[in-house]
């Protein structure tokens, strides 16, 4: 997967685009969402600056975005019809839960 991850907490600087280890199938209770667009909060300046007590790097910030359902495993979200021509499921926002990657 590809993601824009903090390795430390040096600011807007240190953050770099690269890959890392997620597996392509959804954890329970989850689904497996193609990230189109990701917000840049003042939580996210917060943690790259070092003013987060619990944000531990390397970490993937952003706790919020939209994009396109690609998995929805045993969630229970029922995935209809395509939303857009070419995207394989419904177009979705998400707000990424505590302990997880964000959406960089």
């Amino acid at each position: 997967m590809r993601a824009i991850e903090a390795e430390t907490f040096s600011g807007y600087g240190g953050p770099a685009a690269g890959r890392i280890a997620q597996s392509r199938k959804p954890a329970k209770d989850s689904v497996l969402v193609r990230v189109t667009a990701a917000g840049v909060t003042p939580l996210d300046h917060t943690i790259l600056s070092g003013g987060h007590p619990r944000a531990k790097a390397p970490l993937v910030l952003g706790n919020e975005g939209a994009g396109v359902v690609e998995d929805a495993g045993d969630s229970g979200l029922a995935v209809g019809k395509p939303c857009g021509m070419f995207q394989p499921g419904p177009t979705v926002f998400v707000r990424m839960a505590r302990g997880r990657n964000g959406c960089w």
